[in-house]
């Protein structure tokens, strides 16, 4: 949920180059005009005076009788455009405002990456709200900060620009970037390692969903029959059904980056922190994917530098929350993947698949972590668990890689491979 925190307005009006231009005309107008007696001198000038007049009135009241506030959106992920709206209210009975110029400040939790979000409203009549929009694009996850709203105008003539600064700050995360999964990836979560397979449990009616009608064998129980359809087709014709699977699958993110605590960023630290995102990436459009289903339950585990287990059905808060600690992960060369799993044991038991998603092969992870059998053998005694390295081509058999992605991509090598 975004975060707010509303303070007083500011409002600062000043003179742009083109006004400071009128003012040192009208200024040396009125000064010969007053020296030489030139009566024409003395005219322009209060002409000129008069017209930075009428705009400071003119735009310090626009900005003044207009009000802003933020819509975000309900989802925001890595790579993708998202839409930020803002409703601007004209509370003026008579005067409409014209030329508004909305600038947002964004800017990511650790203050390295900064940008400002800019929409205009060309006119917005007396009583009348307009909602311009701004479609933003962000390349990192993480939790990041709108504000303040700074709403500026400079009509009729660009020789004022007033500005009003609203404290309006709103907090919200930058969901990991989402991957296309293979077409049998379900397959692949109801088959365990060395080729043995395991159905899903079955949530619903035993009948299941019905999808269709299909002709009677043997075998069909009557009270599937469709009298309707057998009637008038003179045969027999009875329901088909689907039976749904419900998935009761943990995903754990190993938070795994050597290069975290290093000064210098070397092509093998980039390459470890790609590997990093893709893990991250997988765990969140896996959680998408199964929890978009009421029956399933899934469990969401990191081991980073704050280890975290958090349980979700169906619910859109669940699905919410899941994501958000996604996107809060912070990579340490130590992961403590014993203390996630037994805060997933304490949630659920060992009843659950287990699924790691890791940057490092397996048995490079048993070296490093003299714990990680411990942590693992609730699962590993019933062969229920599967290990999935992003650094090796272990990925390619649940990911659909794009062409650009492909060209993009850094150039392999063993990364963390096994030893």
């Amino acid at each position: 949920m975004p975060n707010s925190r509303r303070n007083e307005q500011r409002r600062k009006h000043r003179l742009t180059r083109l006004g400071f231009h009128f003012l040192f005309v009208g200024s040396f107008a009125m000064l010969g005009g007053a020296l030489r007696g030139f009566n024409l001198l003395l005219v322009l000038a209060g002409l000129i005076v008069g017209t930075l007049i009428m705009q400071w009135r003119w735009s310090k009241r626009s900005v003044e009788a207009i009000s802003v506030q933020r819509r975000l959106p309900t989802e925001a992920f890595a790579g993708k455009p998202f839409r930020i709206r803002y409703m601007l209210h004209n509370h003026s009975r008579l005067m409409p405002a014209w030329m508004m110029r909305v600038e947002d400040r964004i800017e990511s939790s650790d203050r390295s990456d900064a940008a400002t979000a800019i929409c205009a409203a060309g006119v917005i009549s007396a009583g009348q709200t307009v909602g311009p929009h701004c479609d933003c694009t962000v390349t990192r996850r993480g939790r990041y900060r709108l504000g303040p709203i700074s709403l500026m105008t400079t009509f009729p003539f660009s020789l004022f620009s007033s500005r009003q600064i609203s404290d309006d700050i709103d907090e919200f995360h930058v969901f990991p970037a989402l991957l296309s999964l293979s077409s049998d990836y379900q397959r692949r979560l109801t088959t365990r390692p060395g080729g043995m397979s395991t159905t899903g449990r079955k949530s619903g009616p035993s009948e299941g969903d019905f999808f269709g009608l299909r002709e009677w064998k043997t075998g069909d129980s009557p009270k599937w029959i469709h009298w309707r359809t057998t009637a008038r087709m003179n045969e027999p014709a009875v329901r088909q059904f689907e039976q749904q699977r419900r998935f009761d699958t943990t995903v754990l993110v190993d938070g795994f980056n050597h290069s975290r605590n290093s000064l210098r960023s070397t092509p093998d630290d980039e390459l470890a922190t790609y590997h990093l995102e893709r893990a991250i990436s997988l765990a969140a459009t896996l959680v998408i994917r199964l929890i978009s289903s009421p029956s399933n339950r899934i469990v969401l585990a990191v081991a980073a530098q704050k280890c975290e287990a958090i349980i979700g059905t169906g619910s859109v808060a669940g699905k919410q929350r899941m994501l958000e600690i996604l996107a809060d992960v912070e990579p340490t060369d130590q992961p403590d993947i014993y203390e996630a799993a037994q805060q997933t044991l304490r949630l659920v038991g060992n009843t659950q698949n287990l699924i790691v998603i890791s940057p490092r092969t397996l048995a490079f992870a048993k070296l490093a972590d003299p714990k990680l059998i411990q942590a693992l053998a609730p699962w590993t005694y019933r062969t229920d668990f599967r290990w999935i390295c992003t650094s090796d081509r272990d990925l390619d058999r649940w990911v659909v890689r794009e062409e650009t992605e492909v060209k993009n991509q850094p150039v392999p090598k063993p990364l963390f491979g096994a030893v």
